[in-house]
């Protein structure tokens, strides 16, 4: 993307030194051609934002993405993501839903295992603006999603290891983003509940 950013700058600067070039400064045409100097970046405007100025990355379900905790890199992949309001024989207090994701997570680093702690415990933003704290589900299954294991009883994956985990969370019935982030905040990235 930056290349693009640098091509079209470039691309504007020639334009314009071209138009120059071709007239006077009476707007005629003219024989004299004109030095155009190309700067060497783009500037400050037309450089491509920051990660931290983009926001977190969206993860879909059937999606991967490499984040970067302080742990190291590591592969993160949605498997299925579903909102209900019963999950089996067991329903959500009134105002409620559940919130049903599963993930894999392959360690790309080479020490040391990858802590997933943070991947069960999102916060809520929900679009009529309500901020909230997750209420882990503890036992709740669903035979139409893989089977309930937690990344509380998953091993953490070693390098080159991954690990898969079901998560049912309580949360207000609304639209909302679960947006996931390490101590560090280093690691981020949204999943949209519609």
């Amino acid at each position: 993307m930056r290349h693009r950013t640098a091509s079209l700058a470039l691309a504007a600067v020639l334009l314009a030194g071209g138009v120059a070039a071709c007239s006077d400064s009476d707007g005629n045409a003219g024989d004299a051609a004109t030095e155009t100097t190309v700067p060497t970046s783009p500037s400050t405007s037309q450089q491509e934002a920051s990660p931290a100025e983009q926001g977190p990355q969206q993860l879909k379900a059937g999606e991967t993405i490499t984040v970067t905790s302080s742990d190291g890199p590591a592969e993160i992949t949605l498997l299925a993501i579903a909102n209900r309001t019963a999950v089996g024989d067991v329903r959500a207090e009134a105002g409620k839903q559940y919130v049903i994701y599963s993930m894999q997570v392959k360690n790309l680093g080479t020490a040391g295992e990858w802590n997933t702690y943070w991947l069960e415990s999102p916060r809520w933003s929900g679009s009529d603006g309500e901020a909230d704290s997750p209420v882990f589900e503890v036992g709740l299954e669903d035979p139409q999603l893989i089977p309930h294991d937690p990344f509380s009883s998953t091993p953490e994956p070693r390098p080159g290891e991954h690990i898969r985990a079901t998560v049912v969370l309580g949360v207000p019935n609304t639209p909302g983003t679960l947006q996931f982030a390490d101590d560090t905040s280093s690691a981020e990235f949204d999943i949209t509940v519609g």
